[in-house]
C-alpha cells in the first residue's frame, strides 16, 4: 500500500523519487539519496525495457556508486546478475529495503535466485495491483504472463495506457509475428519501434531479426549493421550477422 510522502521521509531518511514523476499516482517509490542516481536509474530502466541488459547494468553500477543503499537497483542488478554476484546484490537489496516503503520490500523478492516463473509471475500481479499507475512495473507485469497470447493481451492493454513507451512495440512486433502470424502488422510495429526510439540499438536488432525470420537477408543485415552502430557488443547482432555471412560464405563455395 502507498505510504505518504511524509512518513517515507521519516522512514528512509532520504528524498524520494519515482521511476515516473507524478507522486499522486500509485507509483514504487525508488528511494534514493541521490538526483543523479535516480538519473542512472531512469537510463537503466529504459535500457532493461528495451532489452538493452549490458547497458542498463553499467547504469545501474553508476547509480550504486553514488546510492550504495538504493534497493531497486540492488534487486535489478541481482537479476541481471548470475551466481555469487546475484546472490551479493540480493543479500544486500534485502537488507537495504528493512526501513524502505512495502512495495521495495515486495520487489527485493523477485532477486533471489531459484524462484520459479510463476513466484515471480504472482510477485508482478501483487507489485501490478498495488501500483497500477507505473509503467516499469506494468511492462514486466505484461511479460510475466504465462503464455504468449495472454502476453500479446496484455501488451494491447499496456500500449492503451502507456502509448508513449516504445518498448512496448518491440513486444507487439513479435506477438503479431509470432503469434498471431501477420507479417503487414509485426513490420508496423517494429517500424514504429524505430521511430520512437532512435538512439537505442535494440529497434534495428529487433527489425534485423523480423528480416531474417522472413528470409530478406539483405534488409536483415542492413539493420544489424545498424544495431551494431549504435551499440558495438549488441551480442544478438553479431550472433546473427555471422550466420549471414557464413550461408554467404558457403554460397560462393
Amino acid at each position: 500500500m502507498k505510504q505518504k510522502l511524509a512518513t517515507v521521509l521519516a522512514i528512509a531518511l532520504c528524498l524520494l523519487f519515482t521511476i515516473q514523476g507524478d507522486a499522486q499516482k500509485k507509483q514504487m517509490t525508488w528511494s534514493t539519496k541521490s538526483t543523479k542516481a535516480k538519473e542512472f536509474a531512469d537510463k537503466g530502466a529504459n535500457h532493461m525495457m528495451n532489452i538493452e541488459y549490458a547497458q542498463a547494468y553499467n547504469d545501474f553500477q553508476q547509480a550504486l556508486q553514488l546510492d550504495p543503499d538504493f534497493t531497486v537497483v540492488l534487486s535489478l542488478m541481482a537479476q541481471l546478475s548470475t551466481g555469487a554476484s546475484r546472490q551479493m546484490y540480493s543479500d544486500k537489496a534485502i537488507a537495504s529495503s528493512a526501513k524502505k516503503t512495502e512495495g521495495e520490500k515486495l520487489f527485493t523478492t523477485l532477486s533471489k535466485a531459484g524462484r520459479t516463473q510463476a513466484e515471480n509471475g504472482k510477485t508482478w500481479a501483487d507489485l501490478h495491483q498495488m501500483f497500477p499507475d507505473g509503467g516499469f512495473i506494468a511492462f514486466f507485469y505484461t511479460l510475466s504472463r504465462p503464455t504468449p497470447e495472454e502476453q500479446f493481451t496484455a501488451a494491447l492493454e499496456y500500449q492503451s495506457k502507456f502509448p508513449d513507451q516504445p518498448a512496448i512495440h518491440n513486444i507487439l512486433g513479435y506477438g503479431y509475428m509470432t503469434v498471431k502470424k501477420d507479417t503487414a502488422a509485426a513490420k508496423a510495429e517494429f517500424e514504429k519501434y524505430v521511430q520512437s526510439y532512435p538512439q537505442g540499438a535494440n529497434p534495428y536488432d529487433s527489425f534485423g531479426e523480423f528480416y531474417f525470420n522472413t528470409g530478406d537477408m539483405a534488409n536483415a543485415e542492413k539493420y544489424y549493421n545498424m544495431a551494431l552502430e549504435k551499440y558495438p557488443f549488441n551480442e544478438s547482432s553479431l550472433t546473427k550477422m555471422r550466420e549471414i555471412r557464413a550461408t554467404k560464405d558457403k554460397a560462393k563455395q
